[in-house]
């Protein structure tokens, strides 16, 4: 009985850039690894402007709030109104 050491993901990957030349093998494995890294780099770029501007004062760039919420935390127009009987409105 055979039994790999390697995860099913890794076994897929491995068979398919197996069929590639060795050119492209190196080319995929570059931009896999690109692919992994952007998505980091971003969000870390992200947490230190927005510590930055915690430290300075600065308003916080939209781009770069941490933890800002979904879209349902932002219903715009189509919020509900608030009662008019209501004293907290």
């Amino acid at each position: 009985m055979y039994v790999t050491q390697a995860s099913w993901k890794s076994e897929i990957f491995q068979s398919v850039v197996g069929f590639l030349p060795d050119w492209a093998q190196g080319t995929a494995l570059g931009l896999f690894l690109l692919a992994v890294l952007t998505p980091w780099a971003l969000r870390t770029w992200r947490k230190f402007v927005y510590h930055r501007a915690l430290r300075t004062g600065r308003p916080i760039p939209e781009s770069a709030r941490y933890a800002q919420g979904r879209g349902s935390d932002h219903l715009g127009s189509y919020a509900p109104m608030p009662r008019r009987d209501d004293p907290a409105a």
